[in-house]
């Protein structure tokens, strides 16, 4: 299944191919191709502003939850058990974990355990899951700028605590991580044409890091059509769907909900990683791959893994023993340790 990473002499971005279907992963498409309506639909409505979320009876086994309330959001810093608060490390590093979900559904227990074992396998490091208000009731034009606002305090908080920042999310999780750095960062240039905060120091994160993310809402991708056949989870409609929950008023092209259409030169300008994961069999896989050779275009550095013949966020199979989905949640955890 492994093969060797592939970059280009002149490339910042190393692409990590991976190709091969295990049995187990073949079983698990044909289950999730006859149930997709009923795993990919919303359960429930959720309400005005941020929703609070449970944490997964499996983490709190091995992990303890603390909830706080940060600019109205709700934020929950998962630790392990284990660490003792006279044992307790010394925080060098934290990740903010966006999870998806198509803008409408709060974390799965699949993005709760995924970072629980972040918080259990990265010493030194902080594993913050971020609640986020969540569509139809919280589309993009009302969310966007409560998420603007909430990243200018963490990082605030994290320069002040002299701490490493890395911001992580998938699909739409992603999607918001991205266009959130991104508008931060293209706000951040234009304050520091302003003569009264030329000399301010302007925090921003050390990295990124995009699973599946989804980068253009337009959803105008020919290839798109071309995969549908193949993904066993996601469909136009139900993408096309979700998408217009999101936008709200705002049009599909904006750079606030389509990152690829927004500034990604920033990225590089402050020396900001962009790392991710795509799957061959994943019909947002098409665009993302786009924004990843924009990234390279802009000579933005980072490390992606490209898996063929793989599901959408297919790294979130590994709770239930998947090689693939374990393989690649312990590549990303390389990835961060890096960091």
């Amino acid at each position: 299944m492994k093969e060797a990473p592939e970059s280009s002499r002149h490339s910042t971005i190393i692409i990590h191919h991976r190709n091969g279907r295990s049995f187990y992963t073949r079983f698990l498409h044909f289950i999730v191709r006859h149930l997709r309506d009923y795993l990919g639909k919303p359960k429930e409505k959720q309400p005005k502003g941020c929703p609070r979320a449970s944490p997964h009876k499996i983490v709190r086994r091995t992990c303890e939850v603390s909830e706080r309330c940060v600019e109205d959001i709700y934020l929950y810093d998962i630790v392990p058990r284990h660490l003792r608060r006279k044992d307790k490390p010394v925080i060098k590093k934290r990740i903010y974990y966006f999870s998806g979900g198509g803008w409408q559904s709060p974390p799965s227990s699949q993005h709760w355990q995924l970072c629980a074992k972040l918080a259990r396998d990265m010493s030194n490091t902080a594993t913050t899951l971020v609640s986020y208000p969540l569509a139809p009731n919280n589309p993009a034009p009302d969310s966007f700028p409560l998420l603007l606002r909430l990243y200018r305090t963490l990082m605030r908080d994290a320069e002040e605590k002299r701490e490493k920042v890395i911001f992580a999310g998938d699909s739409s999780g992603a999607n918001i991580v991205l266009a959130l750095v991104l508008e931060a960062l293209r706000e951040d240039v234009t304050r520091m044409d302003s003569a009264d905060v030329k000399d301010e120091r302007i925090p921003y994160p050390s990295a990124i890091m995009a699973i599946c993310p989804s980068t253009d809402l337009t959803r105008s991708n020919p290839d798109i059509e071309k995969l549908k056949s193949k993904d066993p989870f996601l469909t136009p409609d139900f993408i096309n769907s979700t998408a217009r929950a999101w936008t709200g008023d705002w049009d599909a092209t904006d750079r606030r909900v389509s990152p690829i259409n927004a500034d990604i030169s920033l990225l590089a300008k402050r020396g900001i990683k962009v790392h991710g994961v795509t799957g061959g069999y994943d019909i947002l896989a098409p665009d993302a791959i786009m924004f990843r050779d924009r990234l390279a275009r802009e000579r933005v550095s980072g490390e992606w893994l490209e898996w063929d013949q793989q599901m959408h966020c297919f790294v979130l199979t590994w709770p239930y023993g998947v090689p693939e989905g374990r393989e690649g949640t312990g590549w990303i955890i390389d990835m961060l340790k890096s960091e």
